[in-house]
């Protein structure tokens, strides 16, 4: 079974498991790294989005220990980052250059992917340091965590931390459609990929709609490939020779992943908060007595 599933109605002590297991599960990913096999940092930082996704459930009743949790796994997500840019801009140039059908002249895709393998080697450097410090870290909260008060969380916190989720996904996903603006999208796709996150918790305990999770999981992919795009432009900036040509590709393929998520997301946030909070609440109450 899914370890990062809320699987009894013990929400307190499902909460401190899962946040127990996928804190274990960075760590182990960090240590098993070498130069030659990283993905272990792709992995750890999924966990810390899972773990900063748990954290956002006890944001209406401990505002504390939200903010430190939250903090917390963002800053250490943060110090793993320069390694998954470097690759998101490879893996997205191939993509580009397969799909590129004489657009863009092959010169092009060959100064740029060049130039990332040249930084490859100072990049792999700096995220082998930085992961055994970031491993460290997560040694020391695992101690402090097992002697400290455990949170609390029962149906009612969860409940309200779901609707307000929603909520956020939602008036994102307006402000995006509204501005077109990358920082806009971005926001729309950390918002829309808490809430997935969230609602796969409860997945056992009261499932939501298949349709529902399986949409909004597409979601979070059109609009991380969208992202991926917007971290390539910038890179773009740097080369001047490389960047109109490229920049026109982008801007389409951009458009067309929003099109499709803006698609998606007719049918997901169809509902008010306030509708949305009534269905929650009756579908909950009905499966969990």
């Amino acid at each position: 079974m899914d370890n990062f599933v809320f699987q009894t109605g013990d929400l307190s002590a499902e909460f401190n498991r899962v946040v127990l297991q996928q804190t274990r599960s960075a760590r182990e990913q960090l240590q098993s790294l070498t130069s030659t096999q990283l993905e272990g940092i792709h992995e750890a930082r999924k966990c810390f989005k899972r773990l900063r996704a748990c954290y956002r459930l006890l944001k209406s009743a401990d505002k504390v220990t939200f903010r430190q949790g939250n903090q917390f796994f963002r800053d250490l997500s943060a110090k793993l980052s320069v390694l998954r840019d470097t690759e998101v801009m490879s893996e997205t140039l191939l993509s580009l250059r397969a799909d590129n059908h004489g657009l863009v002249d092959t010169a092009v895709f060959d100064q740029l992917e060049g130039q990332l393998a040249l930084q490859q080697p100072e990049t792999i450097t700096e995220a082998m340091t930085q992961s055994q410090l970031v491993s460290d870290q997560l040694g020391q909260f695992l101690r402090r965590y097992k002697q400290a008060e455990q949170p609390t969380l029962d149906a009612n916190v969860l409940l309200r931390a779901l609707v307000k989720s929603y909520a956020v996904a939602r008036r994102s996903w307006k402000q995006a459609r509204y501005s077109g603006d990358d920082d806009d999208c971005h926001y729309w796709r950390k918002c829309a990929k808490y809430y997935w996150y969230q609602l796969r918790l409860i997945s056992v305990l009261c499932p939501p709609p298949k349709k529902q999770l399986n949409s909004l999981e597409r979601l979070c992919s059109l609009l991380g490939d969208y992202h991926d795009l917007a971290v390539l432009k910038v890179q773009l900036t740097r080369v001047a020779t490389a960047e109109q040509p490229l920049q026109t590709v982008i801007a389409q393929r951009q458009r067309q992943l929003f099109r499709e998520a803006d698609d998606l997301a007719e049918s997901l946030f169809k509902r008010r908060a306030n509708h949305y909070d009534v269905w929650l609440t009756k579908r909950w109450h009905r499966i969990i007595p």
